[in-house]
């Protein structure tokens, strides 16, 4: 008695490994497609300040809504936190893009600051630098 039963094993075999293949594509891009969208802004802000002045330029990535655009100034005596003024901003669209640049007086003593810019609608740092302050 001859039993060729070798197609059929075959036949199972090449299901089974596409199955497998099917499960991992859709388990990998279920898993790729979350990644980064948490919904936090991504954007490169250079701070600058002077004795006087303090100057923040968004250098790229997303836009920031101006009204939720908060600086904490963090001197030698105590922390001030300063909604940002539309009238300090460049481009005047109520957003804070790229090129867009934000100066205003910050009234630090001493000669280190360190300033924090700050989403307040995500409660997220965007930047943060220490800052020497000579005049």
């Amino acid at each position: 008695m001859s039993r060729s039963r070798a197609q059929s094993e075959v036949v199972g075999v090449v299901i089974l490994i596409g199955v497998v293949v099917t499960m991992v594509g859709i388990v990998s891009v279920v898993i790729l497609s979350d990644a980064g969208t948490d919904g936090s802004v991504l954007a490169d802000v250079s701070v600058e300040a002077n004795g006087t002045h303090l100057q923040i330029v968004h250098m790229g990535g997303d836009e920031i809504p101006i009204d939720d655009l908060e600086v904490v100034l963090d001197g030698t005596d105590e922390a001030d936190r300063i909604r940002v003024d539309p009238t300090n901003v460049t481009g005047g669209d109520g957003q804070f893009g790229p090129g867009d640049r934000l100066v205003r007086t910050h009234g630090l003593a001493g000669d280190r600051a360190r300033i924090v810019v700050v989403h307040s609608g995500e409660n997220a740092v965007v930047a943060e630098a220490t800052v020497t302050l000579d005049g």
